[in-house]
């Protein structure tokens, strides 16, 4: 008869237990550290995704450079030059694809567009051309024409309010937070929502359609959008811009005296388009660079103003990888492939 012990099956129970909990604790830590391996390889993963799209959008700003610069050379050679929407750099393409997905860009030339900055002199004092044409740009786009006294606060040097329309440092100081006047050009459009009066939908509504250029710009006729067109004079309409836009020569026209021999202008009366001739041009001189990339799912969007002067080098002034694509308005915008 075998010999029963109690304690013995006790201890082999209890030692049975302690083995099944060490074997429970190191499954339960194995299994830990696959998935805190497998989260650091897909942190790692979209890390790497994210640099890729980050430096391809470096390169299509530098193929989209090097298309401005050929541009220029061509120009160099032309007894008339000008910058149309029939050149190169504004071809439309497909986006270019790449390892692991795509590359998509698109050049605008941002001297279609009014500059914000032009509403100040280098003197100091007012441009009052330019705020003319800035009034009739908003009220085209039902935006009230005293919003420009705010803007006009918000770069001038003194802190005396332009009218009662306007905002200086006492205005911005009384907000919850309080904020002081820039008293200086503009660096960004994103400024706007800012100023005093400029709600979201307005800014939406005219960002499209004004710039925040460093130097005094003139319109360029060849690549300005209809409602740009029309602020020109008190006589135009939007219809009207669209006409201009729509006959427009697709080499553009050579010069702003060939483009205001256009019908529409027949009747503008002489000093008016003496006026208006100061804001106008054929060439363009500063452009953004709107890139986008897609690797792995992970997204990049880099926006570029470029700088194109007599110099020999393009200059790259700014760059923002805050902004969402926006899809190019066919009528001054057009997408080039980039090709990092």
């Amino acid at each position: 008869m075998p010999h029963n012990n109690p304690l013995a099956d006790q201890q082999k129970g209890v030692a049975l237990l302690t083995v099944l909990l060490v074997v429970a604790m190191a499954t339960v830590l194995a299994v830990a550290m696959v998935k805190a391996q497998q989260a650091l390889l897909q942190r790692s993963s979209s890390v790497f995704s994210q640099d890729q799209a980050y430096l391809y959008t470096l390169g299509a700003e530098s193929f989209a450079k090097s298309i401005l610069q050929e541009d220029k050379e061509k120009d160099q050679t032309k007894n008339a030059p000008q910058d149309s929407l029939n050149e190169t750099w504004a071809k439309k393409t497909p986006p270019f694809p790449v390892d692991g997905g795509m590359v998509q860009a698109h050049i605008e030339d941002l001297q279609g567009r009014f500059n914000l900055n032009n509403l100040i002199q280098e003197d100091g004092q007012v441009n009052i051309i330019a705020l003319t044409m800035f009034q009739r740009l908003l009220a085209a786009l039902d935006i009230s024409p005293a919003l420009a006294s705010p803007v006009i606060d918000w770069i001038d040097a003194d802190n005396l309010p332009n009218d009662s329309d306007g905002a200086e440092e006492d205005w911005y100081l009384r907000l919850k937070p309080a904020y002081r006047s820039a008293n200086r050009p503009f660096v960004s459009v994103s400024e706007l929502s800012l100023l005093r009066g400029f709600t979201p939908e307005i800014v939406t509504k005219l960002s499209p359609y004004v710039a925040t250029l460093p130097l005094f710009t003139t319109v360029n006729v060849n690549t300005a959008s209809a409602v740009v067109l029309a602020a020109m004079s008190d006589n135009m309409t939007t219809v009207m811009g669209k006409d201009l836009v729509e006959k427009r020569p697709q080499s553009g026209y050579g010069s702003v005296e060939v483009f205001l021999e256009q019908p529409v202008f027949a009747n503008l009366d002489p000093n008016v388009k003496q006026n208006v001739m100061k804001l106008l041009g054929v060439r363009s001189q500063f452009f953004s660079v709107s890139a986008e990339a897609e690797i792995d799912n992970r997204r990049r969007v880099l926006t570029s103003v470029i700088a194109r002067d007599d110099t020999t080098t393009l200059k790259t002034i700014s760059r923002d990888w805050s902004q969402q694509w926006q899809t190019p308005v066919t009528n001054n915008t057009s997408p080039i492939k980039a090709n990092p």
